[in-house]
Protein backbone atom coordinates (compact mmCIF):
# COMPACT_ATOMS: atom_id res chain seq x y z
CA UNK A 1 0.00 0.00 0.00
CA UNK A 2 2.89 2.24 0.88
CA UNK A 3 4.03 2.24 -2.65
CA UNK A 4 0.96 3.65 -3.97
CA UNK A 5 1.98 7.15 -2.34
CA UNK A 6 4.59 8.22 -4.16
CA UNK A 7 2.38 7.04 -7.64
CA UNK A 8 -0.32 9.06 -6.39
CA UNK A 9 2.03 12.39 -5.80
CA UNK A 10 3.64 11.64 -9.29
CA UNK A 11 0.28 11.97 -11.01
CA UNK A 12 -1.19 14.73 -8.94
CA UNK A 13 2.19 16.56 -10.04
CA UNK A 14 2.12 15.31 -13.98
CA UNK A 15 -1.59 16.80 -13.74
CA UNK A 16 -0.70 19.90 -12.30
CA UNK A 17 2.08 20.42 -14.51
CA UNK A 18 -0.60 19.76 -17.82
CA UNK A 19 -2.69 22.63 -16.45
CA UNK A 20 -0.77 25.01 -15.52
CA UNK A 21 0.75 24.48 -19.00
CA UNK A 22 -2.19 24.84 -20.83
CA UNK A 23 -2.81 27.87 -18.95
CA UNK A 24 0.02 29.33 -19.84
CA UNK A 25 -0.29 28.69 -23.56
CA UNK A 26 -4.06 29.88 -23.51
CA UNK A 27 -2.66 33.25 -21.99
CA UNK A 28 0.38 33.56 -24.65
CA UNK A 29 -2.40 32.87 -27.51
CA UNK A 30 -4.39 35.71 -26.59
CA UNK A 31 -4.53 39.26 -28.57
CA UNK A 32 -3.60 42.42 -26.73
CA UNK A 33 -7.23 43.78 -26.70
CA UNK A 34 -8.28 40.63 -24.69
CA UNK A 35 -5.61 42.44 -21.72
CA UNK A 36 -8.33 42.91 -20.19
CA UNK A 37 -9.25 39.56 -19.31
CA UNK A 38 -8.67 38.42 -15.69
CA UNK A 39 -6.72 35.43 -14.10
CA UNK A 40 -10.24 33.91 -13.12
CA UNK A 41 -11.16 33.63 -17.14
CA UNK A 42 -8.14 32.51 -18.36
CA UNK A 43 -7.89 29.81 -15.75
CA UNK A 44 -11.71 29.04 -15.87
CA UNK A 45 -11.91 28.84 -19.79
CA UNK A 46 -10.69 25.53 -20.55
CA UNK A 47 -12.70 23.68 -18.26
CA UNK A 48 -15.98 25.44 -18.08
CA UNK A 49 -16.27 25.21 -21.99
CA UNK A 50 -17.61 22.12 -22.30
CA UNK A 51 -20.78 22.56 -19.96
CA UNK A 52 -21.45 26.02 -21.66
CA UNK A 53 -23.47 24.88 -24.01
CA UNK A 54 -26.06 23.76 -21.29
CA UNK A 55 -25.93 26.84 -19.28
CA UNK A 56 -28.37 29.85 -20.41
CA UNK A 57 -26.66 33.11 -21.23
CA UNK A 58 -28.34 34.44 -17.68
CA UNK A 59 -26.20 31.99 -15.74
CA UNK A 60 -23.00 32.49 -17.83
CA UNK A 61 -23.61 36.28 -17.02
CA UNK A 62 -23.95 35.15 -13.15
CA UNK A 63 -20.99 32.98 -13.34
CA UNK A 64 -18.54 36.05 -15.04
CA UNK A 65 -19.94 38.28 -12.61
CA UNK A 66 -19.28 36.18 -9.74
CA UNK A 67 -15.34 35.08 -11.30
CA UNK A 68 -15.12 39.19 -12.06
CA UNK A 69 -15.80 39.91 -8.37
CA UNK A 70 -13.80 37.71 -6.84
CA UNK A 71 -11.03 38.92 -8.82
CA UNK A 72 -11.94 42.24 -8.05
CA UNK A 73 -12.28 42.33 -4.56
CA UNK A 74 -9.20 40.46 -3.72
CA UNK A 75 -7.02 42.41 -6.16
CA UNK A 76 -7.71 45.45 -4.21
CA UNK A 77 -7.30 47.76 -7.25
CA UNK A 78 -9.48 49.93 -8.66
CA UNK A 79 -13.13 52.03 -7.99
CA UNK A 80 -16.10 50.57 -7.65
CA UNK A 81 -17.22 52.93 -10.99
CA UNK A 82 -14.67 50.36 -12.66
CA UNK A 83 -16.25 47.63 -10.71
CA UNK A 84 -19.60 48.66 -12.31
CA UNK A 85 -18.27 49.43 -15.61
CA UNK A 86 -16.90 46.09 -15.99
CA UNK A 87 -20.10 44.24 -14.64
CA UNK A 88 -22.00 47.12 -17.15
CA UNK A 89 -19.59 45.60 -19.97
CA UNK A 90 -20.57 41.70 -18.81
CA UNK A 91 -23.99 42.49 -19.03
CA UNK A 92 -23.93 43.76 -22.55
CA UNK A 93 -22.03 40.59 -23.81
CA UNK A 94 -24.88 38.71 -22.68
CA UNK A 95 -27.55 40.93 -24.06
CA UNK A 96 -28.90 42.02 -20.35
CA UNK A 97 -29.87 45.64 -20.55
CA UNK A 98 -30.91 46.44 -17.12
CA UNK A 99 -28.30 44.93 -14.92
CA UNK A 100 -27.99 47.19 -12.09
CA UNK A 101 -31.96 45.56 -11.25
CA UNK A 102 -30.99 41.95 -12.69
CA UNK A 103 -31.11 39.48 -10.07
CA UNK A 104 -28.43 37.73 -11.57
CA UNK A 105 -25.88 40.27 -11.30
CA UNK A 106 -26.55 40.28 -7.33
CA UNK A 107 -26.34 36.37 -7.29
CA UNK A 108 -23.14 36.34 -9.26
CA UNK A 109 -21.52 39.10 -6.61
CA UNK A 110 -22.63 37.16 -3.56
CA UNK A 111 -21.13 34.14 -5.12
CA UNK A 112 -17.81 36.42 -5.86
CA UNK A 113 -17.96 37.14 -2.62
CA UNK A 114 -18.26 34.08 -1.23
CA UNK A 115 -15.76 32.42 -3.69
CA UNK A 116 -12.83 35.42 -2.21
CA UNK A 117 -13.26 34.64 1.24
CA UNK A 118 -13.53 38.20 2.93
CA UNK A 119 -13.85 38.64 6.77
CA UNK A 120 -17.60 39.94 7.03
CA UNK A 121 -16.84 43.95 7.51
CA UNK A 122 -15.38 43.74 3.75
CA UNK A 123 -18.11 42.07 2.45
CA UNK A 124 -20.42 44.19 4.31
CA UNK A 125 -19.07 47.39 3.18
CA UNK A 126 -18.93 46.19 -0.46
CA UNK A 127 -22.49 45.09 -0.50
CA UNK A 128 -23.68 48.26 1.28
CA UNK A 129 -21.54 50.27 -1.67
CA UNK A 130 -23.25 48.13 -4.29
CA UNK A 131 -26.93 47.35 -3.43
CA UNK A 132 -27.35 51.52 -2.40
CA UNK A 133 -28.63 49.96 1.00
CA UNK A 134 -31.67 48.51 -1.46
CA UNK A 135 -32.84 45.55 0.58
CA UNK A 136 -33.54 43.06 -1.79
CA UNK A 137 -30.47 43.62 -3.32
CA UNK A 138 -28.54 42.82 0.00
CA UNK A 139 -30.62 39.95 0.07
CA UNK A 140 -30.02 38.42 -2.81
CA UNK A 141 -25.93 39.05 -2.64
CA UNK A 142 -26.35 37.15 0.96
CA UNK A 143 -28.15 34.63 -1.20
CA UNK A 144 -25.77 33.73 -3.66
CA UNK A 145 -22.73 33.98 -1.12
CA UNK A 146 -24.75 31.00 0.17
CA UNK A 147 -24.82 29.20 -3.44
Amino acid sequence: MNHLKPLALSCIAVLAVSLLSACSFSKSSESSSDSSKGIFDIASSPLSSGSDSSRSDQEKFEGDVADYTAEFVVSSTGTLDTFRSHVGELAEKYGITDWENDRQTYLGIGRGLSKANLGKPQVSAFTESLSNNDPMKKQTIEEGMKK
